[in-house]
Parts: C-alpha cells; structure tokens; sequence
C-alpha cells in the first residue's frame, strides 16, 4: 500500500479554541514497506498527520490519496483474485465511500493502547475488529490464534482477562487487535510510553519482525534512541510543517538540527560526538551501542 499526501492543511476551529493550522502544505509520500520514525517538539501536529492516514480526520485543504491491492471472489471465475484500487480523501467528500477499508489496511495504535481494552478474554477483544467488519465467528477465532502468538504470547492468554495482564502484555493485546484487521500499514503513537525497559525492548523487538514481514511501520515518539536503531526514514515536523525528511542517521546525527528544536541528541551520536572531540578522531556514526562496539574493536585490531 502507497499512501500520497498532496498539499494538505488541518485548521481546528471552535468556540473555545481560536482558529489555527495544525498542520499546513505537508507533502508525502509514504512507499510499501517502509519503516518511518516521525519525530518533532511537543505540539508540532504529529498526531493530527497520522490521523489522516486512515481517515480519521479530513483535510481542510488538500488531498491523501491511497494506493493498494485487495483479495476479492470474483464470481464469473469463481476464484480469488488480487484487484487493484486508488481512493482519494479530500474536503469536497461529505462522505467517504468504503472508509473502513482504509481504516483495515491503514492501523493506528494511538498512545496507552491498553486502555482501550474493554471485553472480559483476551479473545474476544481481538476478535471484535473482524467480526464486525464481517467476518464469521469461527474465522475471526483462528485469526486471533495467530495474531496472539505473532505479538509474542501463547494460546493460554486468550483466555485471560485483560485486566490482570501486566502493561506490557496488555499492550500487545492492543497490538493483536489491530494485527487481526491484516493491516498493510502500522502506526504507533508513543508505543513504548510507560513501559519499562524490558517491555520496550520487546515491543520494539516486534515491530522490527512485522516490518521484515513486509508491513509498513510508522512510529510517533520522543524517544530519539528507538527511532535511531529501528527506523530507516525521518519524517521531522515543527509547527504543522515538514523541515527534515530523509534517511534517519543522516538526520538524528545533526546536532545542530536537533539543539535548535530543543530535543534531546541520541545516547550514541552525543557519547561519538564527545570522543571524536575529545581524542581527536574520526569515529563514524552508527545507530546502536552493538555496532559502537564492533567498530572500535575493528580499530584497535587495525592499530596494532
């Protein structure tokens, strides 16, 4: 799936709120199986951005337009073929026709997932989604098997009640909810707040595995060190406009890019940054403290 934002601008306007853009003349193209960190200060509009790349919210100006395949019976064959489709989500539509459609390809995990948890199984919680997009009940409980065992936990937790789950666990139940719909496109917003190390490290785990599988993950956060050793692309917002985008190294290792907006440099680029200073050398960036080690390794081995 090819998610095309041409243009777009989202005004709020109400009679508390005074009039403003929380995002204005963003352009985007978004390609199959990408793997997308957006990042920006604290009220840069990137919520109000994924909430148009599912239809939750209409541009004010401009248009999103989707690209993507379906499995569809066509009964002249009597068989499964693949159809291909374009839908395009713009102001003028009052109403948008199959939206649900883009809602199933296009998943969003908003930020505490777990809260949104409400029946008394596991189960039935995941299989919530696809019952009421239609499908049989028997179908929906084998889709839930998998999508249990693919967020990392087995069989027995379908039986659970999700409230005596740990944060972690619930959160993958979230996760499994959303995988249950078959989503071509994945967006998580601050997915690992409030969790703790460990859980993070395991739900992180995860979204590198769905992305080797070919899902497109989009992640929203604060947290420059995850977005630094996962993702490949940068999306960068700053008052509802686009200022970076491109390959994640290249952006999070500009320091001065990242002082001026008032965020924090990644663990690994600053600890870089400080011995290149210091010693006087020319270590390369790398993304992550394994390969940190690997290279200085490699170093000492050359210098002897």
């Amino acid at each position: 799936m090819k998610i095309k934002i041409i243009d777009i601008t989202h005004t709020f306007q109400s009679n508390i709120v005074e009039k403003f853009d929380a995002i204005s003349n963003i352009n985007l193209f978004i390609n199959e199986n990408e793997y997308i960190g957006i990042i920006g200060p604290t009220g840069s509009g990137k919520t109000t951005l994924i909430e148009h790349l599912n239809g939750l919210l209409v541009p004010t100006k401009g248009s999103v337009e989707f690209d993507y395949s379906i499995t569809q019976y066509n009964k002249k064959t009597k068989s499964k073929e693949e159809v291909k489709k374009t839908k395009v989500i713009k102001k003028s539509w009052k109403r948008i026709k199959n939206i649900n459609e883009i809602r199933r390809l296009v998943g969003i995990v908003f930020q505490f997932s777990e809260y949104q948890l409400f029946e008394e199984t596991v189960e039935k919680d995941i299989i919530f989604g696809p019952i009421n997009m239609g499908i049989k009940k028997e179908e929906a409980l084998e889709i839930a098997k998998e999508a249990i065992v693919k967020v990392g936990l087995d069989l027995s937790f379908l039986n659970k009640n999700p409230f005596e789950l740990s944060g972690g666990q619930k959160r993958r139940v979230a996760i499994a909810g959303i995988l249950s719909m078959k989503p071509k496109i994945l967006i998580f917003d601050e997915p690992t707040a409030g969790l703790d190390p460990e859980g993070s490290h395991e739900i992180l785990k995860l979204f590198d595995q769905l992305s080797k599988e070919g899902t497109t993950i989009i992640i929203v956060t604060h947290d420059l060190d995850h977005v630094l050793e996962h993702t490949k692309r940068i999306i960068f917002i700053r008052k509802g406009k686009i200022i970076k985008d491109g390959p994640t190294l290249d952006i999070l290792s500009d320091e001065k890019l990242l002082i001026e907006n008032k965020m924090a440099i990644p663990k690994i680029i600053d600890l870089i940054n400080k011995i290149n200073k210091k010693y006087q050398m020319n270590i390369p960036y790398c993304t992550n403290i394994d390969q940190f080690t690997k290279m200085i390794n490699q170093m000492r081995k050359e210098n002897k």
